[in-house]
């Protein structure tokens, strides 16, 4: 357990009253299923991420204190043996013992880097710097607990710049304070990056014109039948954020850091792990998720990868023309 103090009031207009913050983590201070759902954090989960986002809870819970515990998984495909390593944890910001934020993390022990799956803080409480000062407390628990990783990856829904464009700009000369859910969709995803790009991540990009590499994600559910699997295929940015004091990754180095990263993630963290469950039943699904992701590769092969900020120069002035506009939508 970490604790972070905090002065704030327990109710409205109590300045005097300081609460309690701390920060547990699954297997450490949460050993067993019950104690975990407990905290209130698979609510906190629900509340945060809209239900094509989220994973079972049942899932999470197998994943984050029974299934992947840094211990070395075997199994066979099509007559051929393979393995993967993973240790996936669960870090829970609680307020008076009750969680208030959640991120969820897999460390591959092949390639030596960190997963974030998921991160997130109730709206309530993401004001006075807590998200940021929760998530480097988690970076820094995560050092102590994989002291070979080399960074951090996660996977971030791409936002069409010129749709947002558009959208703000009708909002601006309208007035109007309400959103359709599609544009509350890229104005979320526009507000994840600049959250990204906050905490220092970079993203992947080409380095002809700076723009970040597409990754294909396979469906995530083998039980679909398998004409149903591209269709449920996802687009996403990569980014990226090296261990604190590691030297930066340029030119050739990013491609190769690319490359690591799209098979760390789509390779011994998905597909493994879901293949693992069925090994015999599910040898289709192996050869489709690993087929898209050769492919994923292959287009990238040869392009010259650059790894820059996440918020660029027009995605800071579409940021900035949408804070004007003082409008507040769920995040």
């Amino acid at each position: 357990m970490r604790i972070l103090n905090d002065r704030r009031g327990a109710v409205a207009g109590d300045a005097t009253k300081a609460l309690t913050f701390d920060i547990v983590v699954t297997r450490h201070d949460l050993r067993d299923e019950a104690a975990f759902r407990n905290t209130g954090v698979l609510d906190l989960y629900a509340e945060l991420f809209p239900p094509n986002e989220r994973d079972a809870p049942d899932d999470i819970v197998r994943w984050v204190l029974s299934d992947d515990v840094g211990e070395r998984r075997e199994f066979s495909v099509g007559g051929r043996k393979l393995s993967y390593c993973l240790d996936s944890r669960c870090f829970i910001l609680r307020a008076e013992g009750r969680a208030i934020g959640l991120g969820f993390f897999t460390y591959d022990h092949a390639s030596e880097l960190i997963y974030c799956n998921y991160v997130g803080v109730a709206k309530a409480w993401r004001g006075g710097g807590l998200a940021g000062r929760f998530y480097r407390e988690m970076i820094e628990m995560l050092d102590a607990l994989f002291p070979r990783n080399i960074g951090v990856v996660l996977e971030v829904e791409p936002y069409d710049r010129d749709r947002l464009a558009a959208v703000i700009g009708d909002l601006e000369r309208t007035g109007v304070r309400q959103l359709a859910a599609d544009q509350q969709t890229g104005i979320r995803r526009l507000l994840r990056v600049s959250w990204y790009d906050k905490l220092g991540y970079c993203f992947f990009c080409d380095a002809r014109d700076m723009q970040p590499l597409v990754c294909r994600s396979p469906c995530l559910d083998p039980s679909l039948l398998p004409s149903a699997w591209v269709g449920a295929e996802e687009n996403y940015w990569l980014a990226w954020q090296s261990r604190t004091g590691a030297p930066s990754v340029e030119g050739e180095r990013g491609g190769e850091l690319w490359q690591r990263a799209v098979a760390a993630i789509y390779v011994e963290i998905l597909a493994k792990s879901l293949v693992d469950d069925d090994p015999n039943g599910r040898r289709d699904y192996w050869d489709y998720a690993t087929a898209l992701v050769a492919q994923t590769l292959q287009r990238a092969a040869m392009t010259e990868v650059r790894l820059a900020r996440c918020l660029d120069a027009e995605g800071s002035e579409l940021l900035s023309r949408w804070r004007r506009l003082a409008i507040d939508p769920p995040i």
